[in-house]
C-alpha cells in the first residue's frame, strides 16, 4: 500500500487489489495492469491526463471519501499540481506492488528509468523556457504589448469619452 497527503493535509492510502482495480475500469474503463502493456497507454494516460488521474484515483480511494464523508468534489478542491504528482507517483507504486516479486523488481527498473528521463527532459524544458523569458525578443514582446494596450487604452477613453460642457452649445 502506498500514501500520499492532500493540501489539507489528509493523508490517503492507495491499495490496489482486484476489488479496487475493478472499480477502477467499471468507472473509468482503464484496466490498470495493462500498466505494463507495451501497447497500452496507460502510464501516459495517469502521468499526463490529470482528469484520468483523478477518475482512477476517486474510483480507487471511494471507500476512504465514503468513510470521511467526502465528494469527490471535495477531495478535488484538495489536490493541487504537486499532491497530484504526490498521488500518480502512489497509484503507480501501489500497482507496481499488485505484481509478483518478479515482475515487480523489473517494473521498479523501468519506472526508474522513466522517472530519470522524464526529470531530464523536464529540466532541459525549464531550462529553455527560463531562456526564452530572459531573451531580448521577450523583453521586446512585453514593450509591444504594453505600448499597444496603452494606444487601446487612451483610443477607448477618448471615443467612449462624454463630450466637455464648455463645448456642448447651451439649449
Amino acid at each position: 500500500m502506498k500514501s500520499f497527503t492532500d493540501r489539507q493535509g489528509r493523508s490517503w492510502t492507495i491499495e490496489i487489489n482486484y476489488t479496487s482495480l475493478r472499480r477502477v475500469h467499471a468507472l473509468t474503463g482503464i484496466n490498470l495492469t495493462r500498466i505494463v502493456d507495451p501497447h497500452s497507454n496507460v502510464m501516459e494516460q495517469l502521468t499526463g491526463d490529470p482528469f484520468v488521474l483523478f477518475d482512477c484515483l476517486v474510483a480507487v480511494l471511494q471507500p476512504q471519501l465514503d468513510e470521511k464523508g467526502l465528494s469527490p468534489e471535495q477531495f478535488g478542491e484538495a489536490l493541487d499540481e504537486e499532491s497530484g504528482d504526490k498521488a500518480s507517483m502512489a497509484l503507480i507504486e501501489a500497482i507496481i506492488d499488485f505484481f509478483p516479486e518478479g515482475k515487480r523488481m523489473l517494473l521498479r527498473r523501468a519506472l526508474t528509468k522513466v522517472l530519470t528521463a522524464a526529470e531530464r527532459r523536464q529540466l532541459a524544458t525549464l531550462d529553455q523556457a527560463l531562456q526564452a523569458v530572459e531573451s531580448p525578443e521577450f523583453n521586446q514582446a512585453i514593450e509591444t504589448a504594453l505600448d499597444e494596450a496603452g494606444r487601446s487604452i487612451v483610443s477607448s477613453s477618448a471615443t467612449n469619452s462624454p463630450a466637455s460642457s464648455a463645448l456642448t452649445p447651451a439649449r
